[in-house]
C-alpha cells in the first residue's frame, strides 16, 4: 500500500493536510508515503491527472483505489486504510 500526497509549494492548506497526513500514517507503517511537490515535479502530477493541491492518491497493489483532493476528508481516509489494512492482513 502506498500513498502519494501531491502538494503546491506556498500552500497552506497543503501545510496543514500534510501535518494531518503524517499523524495518521504513524498509526499506519504498513502503508509507504511520498510527497511530490507538483510545482517542481509536473510529470508526476501529469501522469496522475492532478490539477489541485492538496491530492491524495492511495495505491493497493500498484493500482489506485482512491483518491482525495482540495478539501480532505479524514475520517473517510482514516476508514479506507483500516479497511484495506484488514483485506490484506
Amino acid at each position: 500500500m502506498c500513498l502519494l500526497f501531491v502538494k503546491s509549494i506556498n500552500c497552506g492548506v497543503c501545510d496543514v493536510v500534510l501535518e494531518k497526513t503524517i499523524g495518521l500514517l504513524q498509526e499506519y507503517p504498513m502503508i509507504k508515503s511520498m510527497l511530490v511537490p507538483m510545482d517542481t515535479v509536473p510529470q508526476v502530477a501529469a501522469e496522475y491527472l492532478v490539477f489541485t493541491a492538496p491530492a491524495l492518491l492511495f495505491f493497493v497493489g500498484g493500482k489506485e483505489v482512491s483518491r482525495h483532493a482540495r478539501f480532505i476528508k479524514f475520517e473517510d481516509l482514516e476508514r479506507e486504510f483500516h479497511n484495506w489494512k484488514e483485506l490484506t492482513e
